[in-house]
């Protein structure tokens, strides 16, 4: 019998044979078979030779056959007339002996091609290709040594689903598909180019609409020609990724039984294909496989990735059922930490699955794992996905119950400050999130009780605030005040009915101090301060605690850093909402309970008020005759000099319309030294006005052009304005300082201002004093929309000249409609015109 016949095969076809001896042929991706006896001398059986996933060396063929020679590797073929030629593209082959005139079948999953051995002479063999059905492309995926339907069994091939590590680079290009994890079975070995940061972010399916075919894994070469590509049968199905298992939305076919995770074997992408089947993703079952097509590559990665995520949640939750000892568990609990870290899903259930897991574990059995040190070393494991992602409401359960624990709280103190901080900035309703709240208020006050102080807090609120000037977050301070007043509410309503103020004063500094200490490290910061003046304003804390001395002397350095504030949108929030509500200001009046007998915060609130040329206007004045002139009067007998100059002004400007309570007032100046010159500079003012609003005078005044503030007050100096109706002013370098000036004549109804420098704070100023106004001009001054809007005091005003100005839509319809008899506006060539 001669030997020396070598056969070699492309992936999709058969190039030829050239044979010395009989023998079987081994190819990857193959399976030959030897057919019914063809010569005499010879019997054999059809016999399945295995699948060579090693290297050609190891690969072994199963043969009745008696005679059989060491397998070679081939690197050459011949054409379909026998010469031979070199093919480096073909793949490569290992070779032992098969009787000559045999009948060789070579499979592939979509190709069936059949030999014959016919002859042998010398050295030479004849091989003659009997039949070919041939397709253009086989399966290929990115495991090429697993191609076939069997289990893996090579050395770069281990099994299961668990342990995947970290994730690997995967690029945008069609024809590749995404590797999966680096630890995963499918990976490409060891020595593959890892990166293991994920170049794209894939979101999580739960439903998908996909093409399935179902394929057998029998070692039957009946089951292999059935499976071949030609004799495939593709269904349409909406698959469901559920907890446990995949199920179709329409059971029926190749999915009218679930496929469960515990019984996927094996998962991957499938790398090549032809144009009609190009994204596919292979899932291989017990009993077979199944290819699921998708219209893209970037469905079917999410399909592979959700697939495993799903896969190792129910494998992880199972092997936690059955283990008893936490020290494995914690072991299992950092696979899926890690896992869920890598994956490059983005979805919440990433980081809340292994939480919850934790959480039902602790909830099992309380006992066995509620331990402190297994708690400890719990927190340490899930510490990246507390950073990372807003807590479930278990896991912020669980976090409280260390904040509680001053033993704990040196382990979760730093974990926490990134979790909190997504609190604050993500979350946009506390009513819905109710532990997310209570951990926050849990950990403030851990904080405090560790460092009374206050220096752990106000850390933490740099962390939160950021390094930069303005804090980039907006829903971080309401979020954070809110959440300090409720914890206020909810401590005060475990107060006793009727506490002493010993019993009161020790309540407080364990339970409610920590949050007005926030408060406080909150008002250093300039960019939260409006805003934090604007949700104090209308005085958010229960009625128990505006009474209590230690309550406000805390919360007064706050109100202090709002009411001291240079700006007038800050600092006027120390004032009531309306008139019939008390503000910060009143509540720090000497007069009060709560501050009796200290009258520093209520004076310097004062004094910056009246410093203010907004706020010092009428409606203050006539709202401190109201509410606090019994805490003037008192506060002028102590030598309070701005109190005195308020009490002067209320008579200058006619606030105090009561004989009584003038004459009350005059008493009080003149009772003290230093009153008594305060009353005489007011005397020497009153003189001097009613001296110009003397009855005489034109009634008409120009200034000259270029004209200053100066040159007005010595214009008036000169002698009585009582007939003066009209001041032209137009063209002239006057400011709003002339405003002091022009409010001294009560009965001016015309007013040009035309071409001057005048602007917001002068027609404050105006606005409040000349009602009797009734033509005024603005046309190219500086007002704007704040000092425009002033002008509803003007109730007799008729016509207003807003010509290239500043004016906007909005200020004019506010005007006309509050200032019904406002007939005449020009607002040509106005900014917002």
């Amino acid at each position: 019998m001669s030997y020396g016949a070598v056969l070699r095969f492309s992936a999709t076809r058969v190039r030829g044979a050239q044979c010395n001896n009989a023998s079987y042929i081994c190819q990857w991706r193959s399976y030959f078979v030897h057919g019914e006896r063809l010569c005499g001398d010879m019997s054999c059986e059809i016999t399945t030779v295995d699948d060579l996933r090693t290297d050609p060396p190891t690969r072994k063929c199963s043969t009745s056959s008696t005679n059989s020679t060491n397998s070679t590797n081939s690197t050459s073929s011949t054409n379909s007339a026998g010469s031979m030629a070199t093919s480096d593209g073909d793949v490569d082959v290992a070779a032992v002996a098969i009787p000559s005139s045999a009948v060789v079948v070579y499979v592939t999953d979509d190709a069936v091609a059949t030999m014959s051995v016919v002859g042998c002479r010398g050295d030479r063999t004849r091989a003659t290709v009997v039949s070919v059905d041939e397709s253009s492309s086989d399966i290929h995926t990115d495991r090429d040594e697993c191609s076939s339907d069997e289990s893996c069994n090579g050395p770069d091939s281990p099994t299961g689903l668990k342990r995947v590590g970290s994730v690997y680079d995967f690029g945008l290009d069609e024809a590749d598909s995404p590797p999966p994890c680096a630890n995963h079975p499918f990976a490409a070995g060891p020595d593959a180019d890892l990166t293991k940061v994920a170049r794209k972010q894939l979101r999580m399916i739960r439903e998908v609409d996909v093409a399935v075919c179902h394929l057998n894994h029998t070692n039957t070469i009946i089951s292999k020609i059935l499976s071949s590509k030609y004799l495939r049968r593709w269904e349409n199905h909406q698959i469901r990724l559920q907890d446990d298992c995949i199920t179709s939305n329409t059971p029926s076919g190749f999915l009218s039984k679930t496929i469960g995770y515990e019984a996927i074997k094996d998962l991957y992408p499938v790398k090549r294909w032809d144009s009609n089947f190009k994204y596919c993703l292979r899932v291989v079952v017990t009993n077979g496989s199944y290819l699921l097509q998708t219209t893209n590559q970037y469905l079917r990665d999410q399909i592979l990735y959700s697939i495993l995520w799903k896969k190792n949640v129910q494998e992880t939750q199972t092997l936690l059922k059955s283990q008893s000892d936490p020290d494995d568990m914690l072991k299992e609990l950092q696979n899926i930490v890690d896992f869920a870290k890598n994956i490059p899903l983005v979805d919440d259930e990433i980081f809340h699955m292994p939480t919850f897991i934790a959480s039902t574990l602790m909830t099992r059995d309380q006992e066995k794992y509620c331990k402190q040190s297994w708690e400890k070393a719990l927190i340490g494991t899930l510490r990246p996905l507390i950073e990372d992602c807003p807590p479930s409401a278990e896991m912020c359960s669980f976090l409280s119950h260390h904040c509680k624990d001053q033993s704990s709280l040196p382990i979760i103190k730093d974990s926490l400050v990134y979790t909190i901080t997504r609190i604050l900035k993500h979350n946009f309703d506390f009513a819905r999130t109710l532990t997310a709240r209570t951990l926050v208020q849990d950990y403030i006050k851990a904080l405090y009780i560790q460092d009374r102080s206050g220096e752990s807090i106000r850390y933490f609120l740099s962390r939160v605030h950021s390094a930069s000037a303005v804090c980039p977050h907006n829903r971080v301070l309401p979020n954070m005040v809110s959440t300090c007043i409720t914890a206020i509410y909810s401590a005060s309503e475990e107060l006793p009915a009727n506490c002493s103020e010993a019993e009161f004063d020790c309540y407080y500094t364990n339970h409610l101090r920590c949050y007005i200490v926030v408060l406080q490290n909150i008002s250093e910061y300039s960019d939260w301060l409006y805003g934090l003046a604007q949700l104090l304003r209308p005085l958010p804390f229960p009625a128990l605690l505006l009474i209590r001395s230690i309550f406000m002397e805390d919360i007064s350095s706050v109100i202090l850093k709002i009411g001291l504030h240079e700006d007038c949108e800050i600092h006027k929030q120390v004032l009531a909402v309306r008139e019939t509500k008390d503000g910060w200001f009143d509540l720090c009046s000497p007069i009060e309970a709560v501050f009796c007998g200290s009258s520093i915060v209520w004076t310097q609130l004062l004094k910056t008020l009246m410093a203010c040329e907004r706020c010092k206007k009428k409606k203050l004045l006539k709202n401190l005759k109201a509410k606090h002139l019994g805490t003037c009067v008192s506060e002028a007998l102590k030598n309070n000099k701005i109190v005195m100059d308020v009490l002067c002004l209320m008579l200058e400007w006619m606030v105090v319309e009561d004989l009584h309570q003038r004459n009350q007032i005059v008493d009080t100046l003149k009772s003290t030294e230093f009153g008594r010159n305060v009353y005489d500079e007011f005397m020497s003012r009153q003189n001097q006005l009613l001296e110009l609003q003397r009855k005489g005078g034109p009634q008409n005044l120009s200034l000259p052009a270029r004209g200053t503030d100066l040159d007005l007050n010595s214009m008036f100096d000169c002698g009585p304005f009582g007939n003066l109706e009209s001041v032209d002013l137009a063209f002239t370098n006057v400011t709003d300082t002339c405003a002091n000036t022009l409010i001294k004549l009560p009965s001016l109804k015309v007013l040009n201002l035309w071409g001057t420098q005048f602007g917001d704070s002068g027609l404050l100023i105006i606005s409040d004093h000349l009602t009797n106004l009734q033509v005024l001009n603005l046309c190219e001054t500086k007002v704007t929309d704040r000092g425009i809007v002033s002008l509803i005091s003007l109730i007799n005003l008729k016509k207003l000249n807003l010509n290239s100005t500043k004016a906007t839509v909005r200020s004019v319809d506010v005007l006309k409609k509050k200032l019904p008899g406002l007939h005449e506006v020009d607002v040509r060539y106005s900014f917002a015109w």
